[in-house]
């Protein structure tokens, strides 16, 4: 086997192991989102996120085995656009209204999401608008 061939088998897993496990995507403002679906994925699961231009859209969550697509009544993008608050429809309840808040962390990639309590979630990439309805 020729020197740097023998290096070359040496060094690769050296190498995987100084890349990042996952390479993250860098988390556009929130007027970026409206009418693409945002795949998040969450200390509490997965995520997909549909904001349209009416100011409504639909987040669906993943409850149990189920997927729950769940409506958002409304929401609204600060000026500099690292901050969106909404309010969104509770998937225990349909009476229930939930009052949230994301904001663009400084880490790449990373959003924190407050509801009832502070969580962070990974922004993974958009889709189409028909993907909102899809977990996983």
């Amino acid at each position: 086997m020729p020197a740097l061939a023998r290096r070359s088998v040496i060094a690769t897993p050296l190498l995987l192991l100084a890349l990042p496990a996952r390479a993250r995507f860098r988390v556009p403002p929130f007027p970026e989102w409206v009418g693409r679906t945002a795949k998040l994925n969450g200390d509490n699961g997965q995520a997909r996120l549909l904001l349209q231009g009416d100011r409504t859209g639909l987040i669906s969550v993943r409850l149990l085995f189920f997927c729950k697509p769940l409506p958002v009544l409304d929401w609204t993008i600060a000026d500099d656009g690292l901050t969106l608050t909404y309010r969104r429809q509770s998937a225990i309840s349909t009476t229930r209204i939930i009052q949230g808040a994301a904001r663009i962390t400084a880490e790449p990639g990373m959003l924190q999401w407050i509801e009832a309590a502070d969580h962070l979630a990974e922004f993974e990439g958009f889709e189409g608008p028909e993907a909102v309805r899809v977990c996983g």
